[in-house]
Order: C-alpha cells, then sequence, then structure tokens
C-alpha cells in the first residue's frame, strides 16, 4: 500500500493536530477499535456506490458513503494505523486501517475539498440518509434487488428469495417439441 505524500490526506499535522471540527461532531471507528474518525455534523450527503471499485475494496455489492467536507474530518485516534492506497488511473485514494483492514477514507483527486467515508463505521446518526444510487450501471448481478423474502424452514432468523417459477407446458406440447 503506497502512502499519501501530495499533503491533502486526512491526517495530523501540526496544523490540525488538535483542530476538531467546528460544532457537534459524530465519531465512527474501524472493526479492532485502532483507528477512530471525528465528523462534524452533519454530513454533506450520503449514497449508495455500485461501482466495481468500491465492490473490491469493501467485499460487498456495493458501498454505502458519507460525504463530508475535508475540513469537518479528523482521524482522532490511530493515524499511525491509517495505511493508503493511490490509484493513479483513477486518481483515488483509498484509506483503511493496517490492523483489521476496514475501509476508513475514500478521496477523489477531483474533489479536494471533499472525503468520503463508509457509512458503516458510525453506529448514531450522521445528519444525512443514504438516497442517491451511484453506478448502478456497474450494479453485480447477484446483489439484492429488493425481491419479496420468505423465512427459511428450519433456519431461524434466515430469509431467502424464492426462486421464479417455471411455467410448465403441458405434456402433449412436451412431446410435439420432442418430435420437431
Amino acid at each position: 500500500m503506497a502512502s499519501r505524500d501530495e499533503g491533502r490526506g486526512v491526517r495530523r499535522t501540526k496544523a490540525n493536530a488538535t483542530r476538531r471540527p467546528p460544532g457537534p461532531t459524530f465519531t465512527g471507528r474501524c472493526a479492532c477499535g485502532a483507528v477512530e474518525i471525528e465528523v462534524g455534523y452533519p454530513a454533506f450527503w450520503a449514497w449508495h456506490d455500485h461501482s466495481t471499485a468500491s465492490r473490491l475494496a469493501h467485499g460487498a455489492a456495493y458501498a454505502t458513503y458519507i460525504g463530508c467536507w475535508r475540513k469537518n474530518v479528523r482521524v482522532a485516534k490511530g493515524e499511525k494505523t491509517v495505511v493508503r492506497y493511490h490509484d493513479a488511473k483513477a486518481n483515488t485514494t483509498r484509506a483503511f486501517c493496517s490492523r483489521c483492514g476496514t475501509p476508513l477514507l475514500y478521496e477523489r483527486g477531483r474533489s479536494r475539498h471533499m472525503v468520503d467515508l463508509p457509512r458503516a463505521l458510525f453506529t448514531t446518526r450522521t445528519g444525512r440518509e443514504p438516497r442517491y444510487h451511484l453506478h448502478v450501471e456497474e450494479m453485480a448481478d447477484w446483489g439484492y434487488r429488493g425481491g419479496k423474502l420468505s423465512p427459511l424452514k428450519g433456519y431461524p432468523g434466515v430469509v431467502w428469495e424464492r426462486p421464479k417459477s417455471r411455467k410448465r407446458r403441458p405434456p402433449e406440447e412436451a412431446t410435439l417439441g420432442k418430435a420437431m
């Protein structure tokens, strides 16, 4: 993983080491708790990202993000544990916890004043609901698309999508089809 050397990353410097976002904040953390991120409330916006890049980075059908002004985000704990991967072709940088691998930040070169954070890092409200879907043309064909779910008999708490029933041809049509 490459470290970001352009100075635009959300990391501690002498100028922002103790700077907290103005006003009320909410805090998120990685799975192991080594990294905590503090964000000024409310987030700017939220969305579901169906892009292949986000799917691979998160290991999920899609990733849900909140977008925030960079000045309202700080790594409150564990900055030395954060590692970054810069994709030069896409001009994006993704940050992860080096201990547990949790995705932490997503930065785009074309949007230097914004930083995106996975919504799953936060257990409290962020001030925005994810009502938008990006990159639906890249949506995984195996992802859940809101079909009817039914309880799976013998497995409490498990629901499933029943397969679509195939129409059966009457027996006389089946024999006619073979003869042709």
